[in-house]
């Protein structure tokens, strides 16, 4: 059996299967139900589609992913030259609010009195997306865009739908266009640079990531991808600043999640620091009692330094929280032999390979995923 010494970033990485298909690239995707990083890159399409088309404010997306927004106050997103149009901006705000008949049935007398503007082409194609119609809103930006291709928040929108349709080139060409038109939103610039790290191009995500925390200092999921990003590029003393001014800025801001403990305390612990990942992860699994990840990483930690008690207690709450998760019954299976328990470790084993088994099934659920914001 493999031993449990620490990983590369790059073994850590394929080992959380992440891979070009992860938002429709070239290569086969591995689910890994538990690792944080692999969840913070599924989880992206979903705040992008989010955040971008306005479906939601960002105080409600904080609450919805646990913590994974920074809280904002919320959002209205129109096109931009609606201006103090009451009625355009009522229509947006049924929209966002669900109510979408009401919103279809303002928006057909609107267009009666007005004829199609590409403002209201840009919210027929927002109810549509609420529809969860893709396709149809995709065509009906078409027609907003050749009524007027100066608005970053029809741009967005596109991005919006070209993720759910598995179409990243077209995404991130809209996003490219969004911040050429929006040089100062740095939610198009976080999702460009998540759009790249998850593609697997760290070297253009980090300057898009860095312009992102620049327009925005407080934003702490930009300068989580930022960690990730740096430390793909083995820059991996930038990425513990990184980390740890996430985690001030978590600290200060009231933020939930344990993304900031658990990535630094995961990068430390695959540099062999483990008195110093310590700490961080144990405030990881304060803020999260239900991240494998978290218990799995304590766990090496505590059986590398002879706690067998400990690790196989850490271990337990893993299984507590996902009994699939397969990584909690191989370590389990190595403790149990350094504890003498034969039998036991041999059942661990023998479940972590069928379960290995069930894995290669799994087809990416973010390639194909229908989200209803």
């Amino acid at each position: 059996m493999a031993n449990l010494a620490p990983e590369s970033g790059r073994q850590s990485r394929a080992r959380m299967g992440l891979t070009h298909k992860l938002i429709g690239g070239q290569d086969g995707f591995r689910h890994s139900t538990g690792s944080a990083r692999a969840l913070l890159c599924k989880i992206w399409p979903v705040l992008a589609i989010i955040i971008l088309s306005g479906c939601l404010p960002l105080s409600q997306a904080l609450i919805a992913f646990g913590g994974m927004v920074a809280l904002r106050e919320p959002q209205i997103q129109t096109p931009s030259s609606t201006g103090n149009d009451g009625r355009l901006n009522e229509i947006n705000r049924l929209i966002d609010s669900g109510d979408l008949a009401r919103a279809r049935k303002m928006l057909a007398e609107e267009t009666a009195l007005r004829g199609d503007t590409y403002q209201t082409l840009f919210l027929e194609a927002k109810i549509l997306f609420r529809e969860q119609r893709y396709r149809e809103s995709m065509k009906i930006l078409e027609r907003s865009l050749s009524l007027n291709q100066r608005d970053a928040e029809v741009f967005k929108l596109v991005a919006s739908n070209a993720i759910l349709l598995n179409r990243t080139d077209i995404a991130e060409q809209a996003l490219k266009t969004a911040a050429q038109l929006s040089p100062n939103d740095y939610l198009v610039f976080f999702h460009l640079g998540a759009l790249y790290y998850t593609d697997s191009r760290f070297p253009p995500a980090q300057p898009v990531l860095e312009k992102s925390v620049n327009l925005n200092p407080e934003y702490i999921p930009a300068r989580l991808f930022l960690g990730l990003t740096l430390e793909e590029l083995s820059q991996e003393r930038s990425a513990v600043d990184c980390y740890l001014q996430a985690i001030q800025l978590a600290e200060r801001s009231g933020f939930k999640g344990e993304q900031p403990y658990l990535f630094l305390g995961r990068l430390l612990y695959r540099q062999s620091k483990l008195d110093e990942s310590l700490p961080y992860l144990q405030k990881a699994a304060q803020a999260n009692s239900q991240s494998c990840e978290v218990w799995c990483l304590l766990a090496r930690i505590h059986s590398a330094r002879g706690r067998e008690t400990e690790a196989v207690t850490a271990l337990d709450q893993c299984t507590e929280a996902d009994p699939k998760y397969s990584e909690a019954h191989y370590l389990l299976s190595r403790v149990y032999v350094k504890q003498g328990r034969t039998e036991d470790a041999a059942k661990e084993l023998a479940q972590f390979q069928e379960l290995k088994k069930l894995e290669k099934n799994i087809k990416d659920p973010r390639k194909n995923q229908r989200v209803t914001p």
